[in-house]
Order: C-alpha cells, then sequence, then structure tokens
C-alpha cells in the first residue's frame, strides 16, 4: 500500500495531535464523604479511575493485568471487570482474589462505598 502523496510530510505532526488529543470517559458520582457539607456533586471519569487501578495492580509476580473495564450507568459504577494472565504453575486463584481485594480498596478509595458495584477478576491466559 503506498501513502497518500504527501503524507511523510505531514505524519510526525498528524499523529502527534491524535496523541495529545482529549480521550473524553464517562463521568462516575463519587459518594460524598461529608453529606450536606457542600453543594454539588463531584464526579471522577472511568478512565482515571481504570488508570488508578492500572497503577495500583502494576508489579504483581505471578500475573499482569490484560484488561481493565469499568461499565456504568447513569454515572453510577456498576461493574469493573479485570482480565489477568497469570504465570504458569502460579496460584491463579489466590492472584485473582487479591487483585480483587486490591481492586475494591482502589474503588472505595476514589469512588467511596459502592456496594452495588460488581468486581469481576478473570484469568485468561497464563505466561512463562
Amino acid at each position: 500500500m503506498v501513502p497518500e502523496p504527501g503524507w511523510q510530510a505531514i505524519e510526525r505532526d498528524v499523529i502527534a495531535a491524535v496523541r495529545t488529543t482529549p480521550r473524553g470517559g464517562w463521568p462516575l458520582d463519587v459518594v460524598d464523604p461529608e453529606p450536606g457539607g457542600a453543594r454539588g456533586v463531584l464526579r471522577v471519569s472511568d478512565l482515571a479511575l481504570t488508570n488508578l487501578l492500572s497503577r495500583a495492580l502494576r508489579g504483581g509476580l505471578d500475573y499482569k493485568v490484560t484488561d481493565i473495564r469499568a461499565q456504568s450507568r447513569d454515572g453510577a459504577l456498576l461493574d469493573v471487570s479485570i482480565d489477568l494472565s497469570c504465570r504458569y504453575l502460579a496460584d491463579a486463584q489466590g492472584a485473582a482474589l487479591r487483585v480483587r481485594e486490591r481492586c475494591a480498596a482502589v474503588v472505595a478509595d476514589v469512588i467511596g462505598d459502592v456496594a452495588d458495584a460488581t468486581i469481576t477478576v478473570t484469568v485468561t491466559d497464563v505466561h512463562r
């Protein structure tokens, strides 16, 4: 496939513009730690939540996070789904449990107590 004429001249600028374009996310309602203390609503983007989860779950010796998804409806967090690849012969069930607990702690820290939200951790692959 041959690129459009003149593409090489603008390629770097186009790619830079795409990379710096802000990505939209879905707003998630944050549970007010002091209800009635201030007027207004506090929200956090689902992109911010999944980024924080990615950072918190990084560095596991027996697993790698392969995907994180947050689903919401009308600002309420419904579900966080995390896919893992576990190291060969590792305790996949134990790794999934630790990831779920760490995820719950991050969600509680960022959004507050969202007892209705489910956290699903699935081991989808094995690696060396």
